[in-house]
């Protein structure tokens, strides 16, 4: 005859994973805030197209320090290679002076700062499997509180980065192309402002 004893454990982990199953269907892993957004972008939607070995920048009229920023976007245009980048800039202080948050249609994704001279990469070029491929739409969203940033893509935690460069900036979007023009078509914008 067996023992109900043998059957402890499963309850056991049944009782831990189905709640934890609800909370992530209920979104408990989605780091946008609560609230409707302080600012959402009225210009969009918007086709941008950077030329070869260029960067097309567009800021906003928000200047923030700590805030939560999100992106829409969607390549319609490019090499099939999906080696390009496209996101959302940060703490801009011009077109030539930001960070970048980017992903590529290849998989990649990096942040960058640009100082007008160069950039430095404060995360390289590097594979996301929750980056959607080609021609397909992500989301992009970063949180900053003073010099930490969390990375989200697609609703999946990417990394943390951290750089007190600047700390405070305008947001934007940006398309980058590296051996081909490529186009990109950014459906929405929002922030949530956390520095009021």
């Amino acid at each position: 005859m067996r023992s109900s004893l043998h059957y402890v454990p499963l309850i056991a982990i049944l009782l831990v994973a189905v709640p934890l199953i609800v909370a992530l269907a209920l979104g408990w892993n989605d780091p946008r805030p609560p609230q409707p957004a302080d600012w959402s972008g009225p210009t969009l939607p918007r086709r941008m197209t950077a030329r070869p070995d260029s960067a097309a920048v567009s800021l906003f009229d928000q200047r923030v320090t700590d805030f939560t920023f999100e992106i829409l976007a969607r390549p319609v245009s490019g090499p099939s290679s999906g080696f390009y980048g496209y996101g959302l800039v940060y703490r801009a202080e011009d077109r030539g002076r930001y960070y970048a948050f980017a992903v590529g249609g290849d998989g990649y994704y990096a942040v960058l700062r640009v100082d007008g001279e160069g950039e430095v990469s404060l995360i390289p070029w590097q594979q996301f499997p929750h980056i959607r491929r080609g021609f397909q739409e992500n989301r992009l969203r970063l949180t900053c509180a003073g010099a930490v940033c969390d990375l989200t893509i697609n609703d999946e935690y990417a990394a943390t980065v951290e750089d007190g460069t600047a700390l405070s900036g305008h947001v934007g979007i940006l398309v980058i192309a590296f051996d081909d023009p490529v186009t990109v078509e950014f459906s929405s914008a929002a922030l949530w402002r956390s520095d009021d």
